[in-house]
C-alpha cells in the first residue's frame, strides 16, 4: 500500500509540474470566453476566430520578445520554483479574469473578442512570470549562505 501511495504522490507531483501554468491559463481563457458570451453577446463564428487569433497573437508576440526575436532559448525553472510560482496562480488567474471582464463590459461587441483574448493572454503570462520571479527570489533567499544552493543546511546530508 505504501508503494502505491508513493507512486500516486510522484504522479501527482509530475502532473502538477507539467500542467500547473497551463491549467491556470486554461481557467483564465475559458472564463474570458464565458464573460464575453455573457457581457458582449452570443458569438458567431467570426467572433470565435477573432478570439483564437487574439490569444495566438499575444503568445507569438511575447515569445518573440522573450527570446529576443527567437534568437535565445527559453530557460527552464527548477521544479521547486515552478511549484511555488504555480501555487501563487490565484493572482495571475484573477488579474487575467479581471482584464477579460473589463474588456467584455467596457468594450463589448465584436472588438471585445480578439482584444479580451489578447489581454487575458498577455496579463496571465506576464503576471505568471512575476509569480515565478517571486518564487525564484524566495528560493534564493531561503538558500542564502547555503554552499550547495539547494536549501539544505548540509547537516546530516
Amino acid at each position: 500500500m505504501v508503494n502505491g501511495v508513493g507512486r500516486l504522490a510522484r504522479g501527482l507531483r509530475a502532473s502538477l509540474r507539467n500542467n500547473g501554468q497551463a491549467y491556470g491559463f486554461s481557467v483564465s481563457i475559458t472564463v474570458a470566453m464565458a464573460l464575453l458570451n455573457s457581457e458582449a453577446g452570443t458569438p458567431g463564428v467570426a467572433h470565435l476566430v477573432y478570439f483564437a487569433l487574439g490569444a495566438a497573437l499575444a503568445f507569438s508576440a511575447l515569445e518573440a520578445l522573450a527570446t529576443s526575436g527567437f534568437r535565445k532559448p527559453l530557460e527552464t525553472e527548477p521544479d521547486t520554483v515552478t511549484a511555488m510560482g504555480v501555487s501563487l496562480s490565484l493572482v495571475s488567474v484573477s488579474a487575467s479574469t479581471a482584464a477579460a471582464w473589463a474588456c467584455a463590459h467596457f468594450v463589448g461587441g465584436t472588438a471585445a473578442w480578439p482584444l479580451a483574448s489578447f489581454l487575458v493572454s498577455v496579463v496571465y503570462l506576464v503576471v505568471a512570470g512575476g509569480e515565478l520571479a517571486l518564487a525564484d527570489r524566495a528560493k534564493a533567499a531561503a538558500s542564502h549562505g547555503d554552499p550547495a544552493g539547494d536549501g539544505s543546511s548540509g547537516v546530516g546530508s
